[in-house]
């Protein structure tokens, strides 16, 4: 479970918010970073208790070189389906800016039936609510700063969907929220925030918040600040420059690692080049 979002600020940036809600009360996450994109790896056992049968794919949040941020929340989880997570991947290699990605995500959908999923994207022009079930992509055009959480909006109820007892408590405060922030301070205190009690935006009932993100883009500078367990009770965000694009470089890789609040401190875009990840590659031609 988690809750998502995309705004602009009054200087020109935009950003994206993700809480991750995970079914332990502790995760360190796994990186993905090349010249060309930044990643966090998304999991098909986000709901596991036992770290031992953690299965990776995809990304989970993430941005590219051109300004394109996004990220994803569960909707369902579907035996036997690709992972929504992937999409997210395919989204960011993709895409050169909103309109392409969407192209992108939607023929790889086509393709591959996809387990249930929000994706939020935005860039510099535009930014859109991706809701997937199966092959069927729902683009939702956003004009104003959007909260997602674990239910699709537009296409509605199904009981398919595994949160029928947090998610729209937590969308509403998300979005009275997002409504009307200006600042990162604003941000930060969304992510934190508990008006529903433990079925906050931080959450602590059925599953639990364990890293909290924004990322910033202005002019193609890109700057992550993430915080590692509960948001509410975890005082400092890490805020790190992420070296894609022309910033790309085996010394900017390494400081980002070490800045980054995970135990895990290895760049997966290596051990991903030399093997498939299913839809992402294919669609890459490789």
């Amino acid at each position: 479970m988690c809750t998502t979002g995309v705004l602009r600020f009054s200087d020109g940036s935009h950003a994206l918010i993700k809480n991750k809600d995970f079914g332990r009360s502790h995760l360190d996450d796994q990186i993905v970073l090349d010249e060309t994109v930044f990643g966090v790896r998304g999991m098909t056992t986000w709901a596991g208790t036992d770290p031992a049968l953690d299965q990776f794919s995809g990304f989970s949040i993430g941005a590219n070189r051109y300004g394109v941020l996004c990220c994803d929340s569960n909707v369902a989880t579907l035996d036997g389906l690709e992972n929504y997570d992937v999409m997210t991947e395919v989204a960011l290699r993709k895409g050169r800016n909103v309109p392409s990605a969407i192209e992108a995500v939607v023929d790889a959908c086509a393709k591959q039936e996809t387990s249930w999923g929000n994706l939020v994207l935005i860039d510099a022009a535009s930014a859109v609510s991706l809701e997937i079930r199966g092959k069927h992509v729902h683009v939702v055009e956003l004009s104003e700063p959007t909260a997602r959480t674990n239910h699709h909006v537009v296409l509605g109820f199904d009981a398919l969907q595994e949160d029928q007892v947090t998610s729209e408590r937590r969308l509403d405060s998300a979005q009275r929220r997002l409504a009307s922030a200006s600042s990162l301070a604003d941000i930060f205190a969304l992510q934190k925030s508990h008006d529903h009690g433990d079925t906050g935006v931080c959450n602590h009932a059925l599953h639990t918040t364990v890293y909290a993100y924004v990322i910033t883009c202005r002019d193609n500078e890109i700057v992550l600040h993430v915080k590692q367990g509960q948001p509410c009770q975890v005082d400092e965000y890490h805020p790190i420059s992420v070296p894609v694009g022309h910033r790309f470089s085996e010394s900017a890789v390494r400081q980002f690692l070490d800045k980054y609040p995970s135990a895990n401190k290895m760049n997966y875009a290596c051990a991903l080049e030399s093997k498939s990840v299913g839809t992402t590659l294919e669609l890459q031609g490789r």
